[in-house]
This record gives structure tokens, sequence and C-alpha cells, in this order.
């Protein structure tokens, strides 16, 4: 192990250290058993719903024992698209994936709507179609992983497609793609140092594997961002199907409905359940002075009208993806039905992504 390596580990271990000893015990003046920020983030707690009603009393904007500036539903409206407000992480990362924070505010968020839009999309469409259904054909009947043996191979295939990788580049782009999954999570929540190197890694490859091109910066956050997205939009559809085998037999016959099933499946706040943002310039929300440099974290809660600006960027490419596989996936398997509980990862307050869905693909094996 290195230098920098251990000094790596370290530095993640103080950090999550400091959100469960922040979490679990009482504040100053303040009613509770702890921050409840800091419960949120450290990503252990299956049930968020305590901690956001916690939030809630805290009022619009506040700030956590961690230093983060806490904004909830009443303060985003005030912040929502402010330009200063820009995605970054609040714990160390050894390899970055996002682009810089001067180019977020300039053209990033342009080049990402752009390279991930409608019109991309369109442009993609065929080597879409053929991706995703080459991928869906070698799922085999019977017991399976609906993220793992799944949703995430044929979220990778999809964003292949839309990246345009070569063909004898795409089970490189799926291994990092694989790799980088809880990149969104470990900008609010460090992961452990083994996990962190392969992601690293992970980044690392995609880089080289998207690179040379002019837009390399906007398709790596497509890769890392939009495919976990697509990932999570595919397994959350699925979760939602998994008990309803009326609504699975309509998308067999019914080929539009996969759209709507995905749809239907986004949380209204999109992809991301909290949005770690750094603001650039000092600015002002629900009475409160923000000042440069500080971490500013959005939790729009359970109902929130719209995702922040930078997350419903990946909204298009995600439900693309996610749609196509789910229409290929009902006509290839006519019935679908669950074989155990689902699970979602730990340290993803980010995502609150499922990492294991057990299930039964096919005819035989589900009668």
């Amino acid at each position: 192990m290195t230098v920098a390596t251990s000094a790596l580990g370290r530095d993640l271990q103080l950090v999550h250290a400091a959100q469960w000893l922040y979490s679990v015990n009482g504040e100053p003046f303040v009613p509770g058993a702890g921050d409840p920020y800091a419960g949120l983030v450290r990503g252990f707690d299956e049930d968020p719903a305590p901690f956001h009603a916690a939030l809630a009393e805290r009022g619009p904007l506040w700030r956590s024992r961690l230093g983060h500036w806490v904004a909830g539903p009443a303060a985003l409206p005030a912040l929502l698209g402010r330009p200063d407000l820009v995605v970054a992480a609040a714990v160390p990362q050894p390899e970055p994936w996002l682009p810089a924070p001067d180019r977020q505010r300039t053209t990033a968020g342009r080049d990402l709507a752009h390279r991930g839009g409608r019109g991309a999309l369109r442009a993609a469409a065929a080597p879409l179609r053929r991706l995703v259904t080459a991928t869906a054909a070698g799922i085999a009947p019977g017991p399976a992983d609906l993220i793992g043996a799944v949703a995430a191979p044929l979220a990778a295939a999809g964003y292949a497609a839309l990246l345009g990788v070569e063909d004898d580049r795409r089970a490189a782009f799926a291994a990092a793609v694989t790799d980088t999954a809880p990149c969104v999570d470990a900008l609010l929540c460090p992961q452990t140092l083994a996990v962190t190197g392969r992601a690293a890694a992970g980044v690392r490859a995609l880089r080289g594997l998207l690179a040379p091109s002019d837009d390399a910066e906007t398709r790596l956050v497509l890769a890392v961002a939009g495919t976990r997205a697509a990932t999570d939009l595919l397994g959350e559809t699925l979760l939602s199907l998994l008990d309803r085998p009326g609504e699975w037999t309509r998308l067999g016959t019914d080929p539009t409905h996969a759209a709507s099933a995905v749809r239907a499946a986004v949380p209204p706040q999109g992809p991301w359940h909290l949005h770690p943002l750094t603001a650039l310039a000092p600015l002002e929300a629900a009475g409160v002075r923000i000042g440069a440099g500080d971490h500013v974290t959005l939790v729009p809660g359970p109902g929130a009208a719209a995702p922040a600006p930078y997350a419903r960027l990946l909204l298009p490419g995600a439900r693309a993806v996610a749609a196509e596989a789910l229409r290929l996936l009902a006509a290839r398997f006519p019935h679908l039905r669950p074989d155990g509980a689902p699970v979602r990862a730990r340290r993803a307050p980010v995502t609150r992504r499922l990492v294991r869905m057990p299930a039964l693909l096919g005819e035989e094996e589900t009668r």
C-alpha cells in the first residue's frame, strides 16, 4: 500500500466516522438524538423517512455539524438553477469524473444536454436497439438477479450505443461501468478503500475508452452517472412490476407501455435523492448567507416537484435505455416473479440503489 493510498483510506475513514459520530450524538441546544443530515448521508438506514422528518424540523436551510448547508424543499426554489451552485464532491475523490466547477458554470450543462438529449437519442436509436437486443438475448430464463445479471448489463449496453463505443471495446466498457457503480454516492458518502480503488480504476478505464474526442468529458459523465441512472430506473421499474403480473403481460402486448412504466417508477425528484453542490460565489437563500466554497446539499424529500437541473439532464438518456430494455425483457420473458427479498446498497444516500433483486424469468420456471 502506497503512502497516498494509506492517506486516502485514513481520510475516508475520518469522514465516515464523523458522519456516524454526529448522527448518534445529541447536539447542544437542539432536541433530538443527533444530526439527521449526518444520519442520512452515512447511508446505513433502510428507511430515511425519520431523517427527512427531523430535517424538516430544522427549517428550510440550516448548517449540519458536518459543515454542509442542508436545503430542504422550501429552500429549493431559491437555489435551483443558480449558476454558482455546481455539483461537487464533499468527500475525497481519488479520480474525479465530474467537469471542473467553472466548466459546469458555463458550458458543461449545455454539452450534457446536447450529448444526452433527444437529438442524440434519435441518432443512436438503431444501435441502441441492436445492442440492448443482443444483450437481452444472452439472458437465460430461470433464477436471475434482476440487477447484476439484467439491469446493469442492459444499461451498459444502452450507453455503449449512446456513446458510440466500438464493438471490440464494449466488454471493457461494461466492466469499467460496473466498477464505477458507487461513484455518484461517493460524492457524499465515503466508500471502503477497496471499493474506492476499484471505482477510481473504472473511471480511468472509461477515460481511456472514451478518448480522444472533443466531448470526452461529457461522455465520461454519461458513462458514470447516466449508466447509473439507467440501471437504477430499470431496477426500480422491475421492482414495481414484480407483484403485478397483469402489468408485465401488458408490456409484452403493448410496447409503448414500457416508457410509461419507467416514468411511473421514477421518483419525482429524479434519479438522485440528494444533490451535493458547492457554491462558487456567495449567495443568499431563505434568509441565510452561504459563503463561496461552502458545500450545499439539496434534499428534495418525498414528493418533490422536480429534480435538480444537473441530475435532470441525465433523465432523457436513462429513461430511453431503461424503456427499451424493459420492452425487450417483457417480449422475451412472458413471466416475471419475485424469488427473494430485494437488497439496497449501504453507503448509497444519493441513489439508494438496488444491488440485488432475486427473480424468476421465463415461463416453465415461474409456473
